[in-house]
C-alpha cells in the first residue's frame, strides 16, 4: 500500500496543474487602453490574489474584441468571456431598453446621485431582467466615471446656441444622440478606437468623455477648447458571461465580486485624483476649460428627454431613477 501515498500527491498535483492552466478568461473593452487599462489590470490582478491564480484574466482594449454591440452578442454567443464597460451601455443588451435612460443628459442631479441609483432596490429591477436575456452576469461596480464634458477644434460653446452645426462624436445612444440635435449639434458616429484620427483629420469636430480621458487619450493634441457641461454621470462595471460565471466554483465566485469591491476603492479614488490632474495637464497643453451656462442646456435636455418618456424607455422610468434613494 505504500504506493497510495505517491499516488494521491500525483494526483493532487495534476489537479493543481490543471486549474494553473485553466485557460485565461479575454476581457474587452473599447476605450484607448492608457484610459481604461489600468482599472482593467487592477482587477484581473485583484482576481489572480484571490485565487492563487487558479483565474487570469487577459484584456483587450480599444475595441479589439469588437464594438460594443459586438462584445454584448459576444457575451451570449461566447466569442467573449468578460467585459468592461461603462452602465449606460447597458442599453445595448437584450432586454435593455429602459437602461437607455441611463445616458438621458442631466437625468442624475450629480455622482452622489448616480452612486445611490447604483446601490438602490429601482437598479437591481432594471438589472434582473437583463442578465437572463442577455446571457450575462453583473460581477461588480468597479470604478465611478467623472461626467462627461464637450471638446471641440474650434468653437468655444457657451449656450446651446453655441452648438449648431457642430460635429460631436458622442456614444450612439439614442437619448444622448437627440438631446445633441436639439441642442443644435449634428452627432457623428466613430468607433472609440479611431476617435483621435477622425477628429485630426476633422471628420468631427469634437466629442465628449471626462476630463481624465480627454487627457489620457491625448486629446489636448486636437482640440482646443473643453466645456464642463458636466451632462451624464456613469461608471464602470464588469460583465461576465452567464455560462462562464456558472462554470465558477463559489469561493471564485466570490474571489470575483469581492475583487470588484476592491478595485473601486482603488480606481475611484484614482479617477478623481486623475481628473483634477487631467485639468491641469489640458491647460498646459493649450487647451482653453471654458465654463457654460449650464441651466439653458438643462431645460432643454428636460424637455427632450420627457418627450421619450414611454418610447425609448418605459413610461415612468425616469421618475424611478430619478427617486432612487
Amino acid at each position: 500500500m505504500k504506493w497510495i501515498r505517491p499516488l494521491m500527491a500525483g494526483l493532487a498535483l495534476a489537479f493543481l496543474s490543471a486549474a494553473q492552466a485553466q485557460p485565461a478568461l479575454r476581457m474587452a473593452y473599447v476605450a484607448p487602453p492608457p484610459v481604461w487599462g489600468p482599472i482593467a489590470d487592477r482587477f484581473a490582478k485583484e482576481v489572480a490574489d484571490r485565487t492563487n491564480a487558479e483565474l487570469k484574466i487577459q484584456s483587450f482594449g480599444a475595441g479589439q474584441l469588437g464594438s460594443l454591440p459586438q462584445n454584448y452578442a459576444g457575451l451570449r454567443t461566447g466569442q467573449i468571456d468578460m467585459m468592461l464597460a461603462d452602465t449606460g451601455t447597458l442599453a445595448l443588451a437584450r432586454g435593455g431598453k429602459d437602461f437607455n435612460a441611463l445616458f438621458a443628459p442631466y437625468i442624475f442631479r450629480d455622482h452622489a446621485h448616480f452612486k445611490t441609483f447604483m446601490q438602490s432596490e429601482t437598479f437591481r429591477q432594471m438589472l434582473d431582467g437583463v442578465e437572463k436575456e442577455a446571457g450575462f452576469k453583473l460581477v461588480g461596480y468597479v470604478s465611478d466615471r467623472t461626467p462627461r464634458q464637450l471638446t471641440t477644434s474650434n468653437r468655444k460653446v457657451l449656450k446651446p446656441d453655441d452648438m449648431k452645426g457642430l460635429k460631436v462624436r458622442v456614444p450612439e445612444t439614442p437619448a444622448i444622440l437627440e438631446v445633441m440635435k436639439g441642442w443644435g449639434a449634428s452627432p457623428t458616429p466613430v468607433p472609440a478606437a479611431e476617435l483621435y484620427l477622425a477628429m485630426k483629420q476633422g471628420l468631427v469636430d469634437g466629442q465628449d468623455n471626462g476630463f481624465d480621458a480627454i487627457a489620457g487619450a491625448k486629446y489636448y493634441e486636437v482640440q482646443k477648447y473643453a466645456m464642463k457641461i458636466d451632462y451624464i454621470q456613469s461608471g464602470l462595471i464588469v460583465l461576465i458571461a452567464a455560462d462562464k460565471w456558472a462554470r465558477l466554483t463559489p469561493a471564485q465566485q466570490k474571489a470575483m465580486t469581492d475583487a470588484a469591491v476592491a478595485t473601486e476603492k482603488w480606481a475611484s479614488k484614482e479617477t478623481w485624483d486623475g481628473a483634477a490632474r487631467s485639468i491641469e495637464t489640458l491647460k498646459a497643453n493649450g487647451m482653453e476649460i471654458v465654463e457654460p451656462d449650464l441651466a439653458a442646456f438643462r431645460k432643454m435636455a428636460d424637455g427632450i428627454t420627457a418627450s421619450f418618456d414611454g418610447q425609448l424607455w418605459n413610461k415612468g422610468t425616469v421618475e424611478k431613477i430619478r427617486a432612487a434613494k
